[in-house]
């Protein structure tokens, strides 16, 4: 008579056991390498990439390990010369912050009216002219290509040091921007919503003014925030070659060898930077939510 521990302890594993142990067989199973094919183009990728930056950091002169090793003068002076900020100089550093933030939210709203308009006849669903679509676009390619550093040292050099400058050089460069980004959120505010009321009669104003742009306005809106957080942002560095605001001041006092107060400038700035990104980002989510 055969023993009944014997065949209760040679019985199959429980359900359960059998179950998971199916399940993490299966799991192992839907784990997909990547194929020889994939991995040989990312390792030749790879390798050009290396090559690439060897022959850069040659032709420009550039020692990766003499900029590592060169780090202990460059924290020798922030911490001696930058360090403690000086906050003396209250007065100058608010109206540079206010003249930077004018400069941005003059050029984004300049630039957005005008990009608005171009951007209608560079919409091909709304304006089906070919050759009117591509000399928009390429007139928009050609501004936002050319940095807005560059046109800042152009106008500087044709009106003079100010922040009127300053929202030129923003302007130009904002203006190719939004116009590319205000064409294509056109574009599918126009494929989503034009072709029904077309088809039921209604005239190309009315579904432009209550059916396209009602629909691409949250869209529009977001990029003309990301646009005045771009040009907060730029704004500082065309300061520099003279186009006022807070740039204008940190230059001066770097020119004046007045670290101190530089510092306090550059962390004004730093503040700015942050507070707006913050400001912006929540304004977008509650727009596009």
């Amino acid at each position: 008579m055969a023993d009944p521990l014997r065949r209760v302890h040679t019985q199959e594993p429980a359900y359960g056991v059998v179950d998971s142990k199916q399940t993490a067989a299966k799991g192992r199973e839907k784990i997909f390498l990547a194929s020889k094919e994939s991995r040989r183009i990312s390792l030749i990728f790879l390798i050009v990439l290396v090559i690439l930056f060897v022959v850069s950091s040659g032709f420009t002169r550039f020692n990766p390990l003499a900029a590592l090793f060169a780090q202990g003068e460059f924290w020798n002076f922030i911490l001696t010369d930058f360090v403690p900020p000086y906050m003396g100089k209250w007065a100058a550093l608010a109206q540079a912050v206010v003249q930077t933030i004018c400069m941005a939210l003059a050029a984004s709203g300049i630039a957005a009216v005008l990009s608005l308009g171009l951007s209608f006849l560079g919409t091909k669903t709304i304006v089906p002219s070919p050759v009117l679509n591509a000399l928009v676009r390429g007139f928009a390619s050609i501004l936002r290509n050319i940095p807005d550093l560059v046109w800042a040292f152009i106008l500087v050099a044709a009106f003079g040091i100010g922040t009127v400058v300053g929202v030129l050089a923003l302007l130009i460069a904002s203006t190719g921007s939004l116009t590319r980004f205000f064409i294509e959120t056109l574009d599918e505010a126009a494929e989503e919503n034009m072709e029904g009321l077309l088809a039921a009669g209604s005239a190309m104003p009315p579904v432009i003014f209550q059916a396209i742009l009602p629909a691409a306005m949250p869209g529009l809106i977001a990029w003309i925030l990301y646009s005045v957080e771009l040009n907060i942002r730029a704004s500082t560095i065309l300061g520099m070659v003279g186009a006022g605001g807070i740039g204008l001041l940190l230059m001066g006092y770097i020119k004046q060898y007045n670290y101190p107060a530089a510092s306090t400038a550059i962390l004004a700035v730093a503040f700015i930077i942050i507070a707006v990104n913050i400001l912006t980002e929540y304004l977008r989510k509650l727009i596009l939510r």
